[in-house]
């Protein structure tokens, strides 16, 4: 069962919050919180991982058993079903959302008049194929693609810097103001939070007691990427203009000046992030097909895939019409169901920890 390495789960992690973040949240973080956004995200980074750890302490009291079958013994069985189920729809939520801007930005600007439901339905037939394969598949792909996606995303900050506005660096220096970070310290947490999701994975993973270490890991490696590119951001474009931006990452490219060559590079880059983002939904269809799977008490999850992409790939076809509608969306009561939905571990950990005093308690009175 344990045939996941450490390695993967980093690499799976890290692909799994940077690419979504860089390519389409940048935008929305800006308007929120403008000079404060790098602040933001420093605060979203450690609230994302705190979370996480106690997913981290809980799945380590009994690594080899899945959360969904062993979770009925903690809160009882009554609550443990809709809890998981709840954890399930905010999945399939969080996949149409990335499925949506997904589509959104090839439609812009690569696949203009191409009708959305061909894109949606290439796109989930990609995913679909790879899950298909298992939890294997999509960790080999995040762990293919990651050093690639990784200096590519590390190489489009030293090609603006020529274009730096180094004055707006002062607003940079003298602006900080946590009330004015925390909207998107409150947007980025629900991301990074994402990785307590890592407690349904347990039986697969080797060396379980590092997981906590990769997840720390995966989490500053993601979060200093953010940042090298959301300064670059705000020094070239500033707070206000880069806030009105649908995909400010994608107009940074356009102010290379290294020459044609690296000019032309935008479509590579692209294709990466978008390889990236696919590695993410993969990993958000897992989930969601081993949660219905262990409910419905089968040992395979491959029933699953194929439905749950498609209900994916639908759904963002209805959930969102405009970007305006997204950016309402996102920063109403959609992005509270995210973050309830990665605090429910944090639930089981507080009341199996309390069952276990209990039981220390009552054993040391008998003897």
């Amino acid at each position: 069962m344990q045939t996941v390495t450490q390695a993967q789960l980093f690499k799976l992690f890290a692909l799994h919050l940077f690419s979504t973040m860089i390519a389409f949240m940048l935008g929305i973080m800006m308007q929120q919180s403008g000079y404060n956004g790098p602040l933001g995200i420093l605060s979203g980074a450690l609230i994302g991982l705190g979370m996480a750890f106690f997913a981290y302490r809980l799945g380590m009291r009994r690594p080899d058993r899945f959360f969904v079958e062993y979770g009925k013994e903690i809160v009882g069985r009554w609550l443990h079903t809709p809890l998981v189920l709840f954890i399930a729809v905010a999945n399939l939520l969080i996949g149409m959302i990335n499925f949506w801007e997904l589509q959104d930005f090839l439609i812009q600007f690569y696949l203009v008049s191409t009708p959305p439901w061909a894109i949606a339905g290439l796109c989930g037939i990609c995913i679909a194929y790879t899950v298909r394969f298992g939890v294997n598949s999509v960790f080999r792909a995040a762990e293919g693609i990651f050093l690639f996606s990784l200096l590519s995303f590390l190489l489009i900050p030293i090609l603006v810097s020529e274009s730096f506005n180094w004055y707006i660096g002062v607003g940079l220096a003298t602006h900080f103001s946590p009330r004015e970070a925390w909207p998107s310290a409150y947007y980025t947490s629900s991301v990074f939070g994402e990785m307590s999701f890592v407690l349904f994975i347990y039986p697969y993973l080797m060396q379980p007691h590092r997981t906590f270490r990769s997840m720390s890991g995966s989490m500053i490696v993601a979060a200093a990427l953010v940042l090298l590119h959301i300064v670059p951001l705000l020094l070239i474009f500033g707070p206000e203009l880069a806030s009105n931006l649908n995909y400010p990452e994608l107009e940074l490219l356009r102010f290379m000046r290294s020459g044609s060559f690296l000019e032309t590079l935008d479509p590579a880059l692209i294709a990466l992030w978008l390889i990236s983002i696919f590695v993410k939904l993969g990993f958000i269809v897992f989930i969601i097909s081993l949660i219905l799977a262990h409910l419905l008490k089968l040992k395979d999850t491959k029933p699953f895939v194929s439905p749950v992409t498609a209900f994916i790939a639908v759904g963002s076809l209805v959930i969102v019409k405009s970007n305006i509608q997204f950016q309402n969306l996102m920063t109403g009561g959609l992005l509270t169901l995210f973050f309830a939905s990665e605090l429910i571990p944090i639930l089981y950990y507080v009341v199996d920890s309390l069952q276990a005093a209990w039981r220390k308690k009552r054993k040391g009175r008998f003897n």
